[in-house]
């Protein structure tokens, strides 16, 4: 590192040092050194302390999220590689399979992971850093219910279609349709959660009657 940056050996342990000394780095002894996780979690327990304070932060998380997430569709339409297409693609692959198959775990870990490869097709260090935490720690509080809600309706072939065209636009280098489909995606998500917990207050209101019913006709049997 020294002899490519070109300065002295004794510069570049200072600055490690002192790198290790604000936690962006660890040092591993035998091994060098390592990019700490402990800054990433300090801010996302931060933003996770933040959301705790609000009752209403469920609509502040999908407002953020469709703009940022709109954004990042419509640089990843302008600049991906053909690897990052593959990438993306792939993702979407396995996601498909694991809506088919049922298999819920594997359903949420390729949407995340799609998710990520269009946040790192659009070639910004910043969208894929914060695609890689922030955003990460929202879906799991958001989006990656849906998969498991209890639904009248089964939301995974519209999830499945909204992939597709999203994969799509960016294919095609569209990023208007890259950016109106990721929008479109988490208006569909927010929607979908807030109609199921309509049904599930309903539902419980419909259990509580029931509950009343059969207290009311217990005297009447002989």
């Amino acid at each position: 590192m020294a002899e490519e940056f070109g300065v002295s050996r004794p510069s570049v342990r200072s600055a490690l040092n002192v790198l290790v000394a604000r936690q962006v780095l660890e040092a591993r002894q035998g091994d060098g050194y390592y990019v700490s996780v402990k800054p990433q979690q300090d801010f996302l327990q931060s933003w996770q302390e933040l959301l705790g304070k609000h009752s209403n932060w469920e609509q502040d998380v999908f407002d953020f999220s469709c703009h940022i997430e709109g954004c990042m569709a419509a640089l990843a339409a302008e600049r991906r590689t053909d690897a990052d297409l593959k990438r993306i693609g792939f993702w979407l692959e396995k996601f498909e399979e694991a809506c088919e198959s049922g298999n819920l775990e594997h359903q949420s870990e390729a949407d995340v992971s799609f998710h990520q490869t269009i946040a790192d097709a659009a070639h910004n260090l910043l969208f894929s850093h914060l695609s890689g935490g922030l955003l990460k720690m929202l879906y799991r509080q958001t989006r990656s219910s849906l998969i498991y809600l209890n639904q009248e309706e089964d939301p995974r072939p519209k999830l499945m279609a909204q992939h597709r065209v999203l994969y799509e636009a960016i294919s095609n280098r569209r990023p208007g349709e890259a950016s109106e489909a990721a929008k479109a995606h988490l208006n569909y998500v927010a929607s979908s959660i807030m109609k199921d917990r309509e049904y599930q207050s309903r539902n419980r209101h419909a259990d509580t009657l029931a509950q009343n019913d059969l207290k009311r006709v217990q005297d009447w049997e002989v």
